[in-house]
This record gives C-alpha cells, sequence and structure tokens, in this order.
C-alpha cells in the first residue's frame, strides 16, 4: 500500500473513525487514544492504566491474557463521560506496547436503538398532548373573552364591551370625518311587565328585543345591553335621519311580536344623537340619554333625535 493511503488511513484511525482506538505502553498504560475515545473516556484518560477505564474490577481482566487468548473479542464495560457503555474489544501487541481496538457492543446498539424510538414516539406522544392542551387553552381563553364582552341574558354585548368598541369607533369616525350615531332605546313600562307576568316573562321579553334589534341592523353596527331594560346602538357610517329610518323600522315591528307569548304587547322609545366635531364619547352618550328621556315623557313608543 503506498505510503499516502497509509498516512490516510491512519488520520482516518486517529481522527474520524467512529471505533475505540487506544496505544497502551508494555505496562499497560495508555499511551494515545483516537479523538473518539478521548470524547468517551475523558482527554484525562491518557497516562492511566487502562483498567482504570473498566467498570469491572481490573483484576478481573488480565491483558496479558487478551493478548494471547484467540481473535475473539472482550466485552468489556467503559467507565464513559456519558455512563457506562460496553464495547466489543481486540487486542494486539506491537513492538512497544499493545493496540486496542473496540467498537460498540450490537445488542447495546440495538437496545440504544429501541429506546432512542421509544423515547421519539414518546416525545411525539407528549407533542400531540401538548399540542391539544395549547388549542384547548386557546378555546378557553377565547371563550373567557367572550363572557366577559358578552350579557349572559341576551347574548349581547355588554356595556364593558361596548365602552372598548365606541372608543375605536369614535376615533376612527374623527380622523376621517365620517358620521356616527349612537341610539338609546329601553322597553316602555317594562315594569308592569315583571309585575304582572313574572320575571321569566321579563327575561323572555328582553331576548326577543334583543333578537329583533339584531336582525333588523347592520353586521357592522353593535347592539349591547346598557342596563335593565336599556339597550344602546352603535352604528358606524350613519347619520341622525338614517339612524332614525332604522329605529322606526324596530318600533314598529316591535307591537307586532308576540315577545311575552302571552299576547301582552310591548313597546320602545328612542333617543338618538349623532357624533359632532370635537365631542366627547359621555357627551355623545348623554345626549342621546336625554332624547330617550323626552321620547318616554312625550308619551312613549317614539323616537326623538338630538339636536
Amino acid at each position: 500500500m503506498p505510503r499516502t493511503e497509509i498516512d490516510h488511513h491512519a488520520d482516518y484511525l486517529w481522527k474520524k473513525a467512529p471505533i475505540l482506538h487506544l496505544e497502551l505502553d508494555p505496562s499497560g498504560n495508555i499511551r494515545r487514544l483516537n479523538r473518539f475515545a478521548a470524547g468517551l473516556l475523558g482527554a484525562d484518560a491518557m497516562g492511566k492504566p487502562f483498567g482504570e477505564s473498566l467498570i469491572d474490577a481490573y483484576h478481573a481482566f488480565r491483558l496479558d491474557e487478551a493478548i494471547r487468548g484467540d481473535d475473539a473479542p472482550r466485552l468489556l464495560n467503559f467507565r464513559t463521560c456519558s455512563g457506562a457503555q460496553t464495547f466489543q474489544c481486540h487486542f494486539y501487541s506491537s513492538p512497544d506496547g499493545v493496540l486496542v481496538f473496540g467498537h460498540m457492543d450490537i445488542g447495546e446498539i440495538e437496545a440504544l436503538s429501541r429506546e432512542l424510538v421509544a423515547a421519539n414516539q414518546e416525545l411525539n406522544n407528549l407533542m400531540r398532548e401538548l399540542n391539544a392542551k395549547n388549542r384547548e387553552l386557546s378555546s378557553a381563553n377565547a371563550r373567557i373573552l367572550e363572557l366577559t364582552r358578552t350579557d349572559p341574558l341576551t347574548g349581547l354585548a355588554n356595556r364593558r364591551y361596548f365602552d372598548e368598541r365606541i372608543q375605536q369607533v369614535v376615533s376612527l369616525a374623527q380622523r376621517q370625518a365620517h358620521p356616527l350615531t349612537v341610539v338609546m332605546t329601553d322597553i316602555d313600562h317594562f315594569k308592569s311587565v315583571n309585575d304582572r307576568f313574572g320575571h321569566d316573562v321579563g327575561d323572555r321579553v328582553l331576548k326577543g328585543y334583543a333578537r329583533l334589534m339584531t336582525e333588523m341592523t347592520r353586521t357592522e353596527d353593535l347592539v349591547a345591553r346598557w342596563g335593565g331594560e336599556e339597550f344602546i346602538l352603535l352604528l358606524p357610517m350613519t347619520g341622525g335621519r338614517q339612524a332614525r329610518e332604522v329605529t322606526e323600522r324596530i318600533r314598529i315591528a316591535l307591537p307586532q311580536k308576540d315577545l311575552a307569548g302571552n299576547g301582552h304587547r310591548v313597546t320602545a322609545s328612542f333617543g338618538i344623537s349623532q357624533l359632532l366635531p370635537g365631542e366627547s364619547i359621555a357627551e355623545l352618550i348623554k345626549r342621546a340619554d336625554t332624547a330617550l328621556y323626552q321620547a318616554k315623557h312625550g308619551g312613549r313608543n317614539r323616537t326623538v333625535v338630538s339636536e
């Protein structure tokens, strides 16, 4: 074999080969070890007796017997940096010591492979469980957020969510000079409904009125329960005249519905205010509330637009 080829093989053996390779001096001390062995046994193994690298008692292994024996490998347990590992080792006498070659025991490799496959499977199972839990958590968070924004009786937006939404809508309307209208409404003589027919019927009326307003407004509009029998509508891109047309359709349709379920018909009153330049949200809502008050005292079942 040419010298360059020999050097190439030697370089591979000492620097790259995934096998255990050591040179021992005549006394059995490690004189040299390849990169793979150094990574397993540690660089400080240099100069130490070969037997100290073994987990089995040193007297259980006789180096001279290993050299004189047949070519059959010796199964030895090594104390490595990552724990115990078993290698099948061959020993060869050299002019100035002993050469040791070892490869990992095939049984251990298979065991490690099985452990690796099992670990990967367990990891995959854990990842699937984690993903499922994350989806459940996201769903739960979304549900919690929805509950904090929703009136439990009518299913409409609650006052808290209305306050969040109107901040955004008013800001946009002021920046782009778009019309925006707020409508306050409540059911006329609602207390008498509760007193005459009970709160179950009163709740049925509230839910029915909420459903009617939702059906008769646009997707971009917001219908919210303001409190008790009072509701508030937020109508973006809508002027006072258009808002009045919307409320009149609702007002006329309401008495035609038997929301109480017993033939008793209810009516509602409305107060409308359109956002003015530089007006605050509190002032906008106050004007709608005042208009509603005027509708109530003007005979109920009517709509008043704030000037």
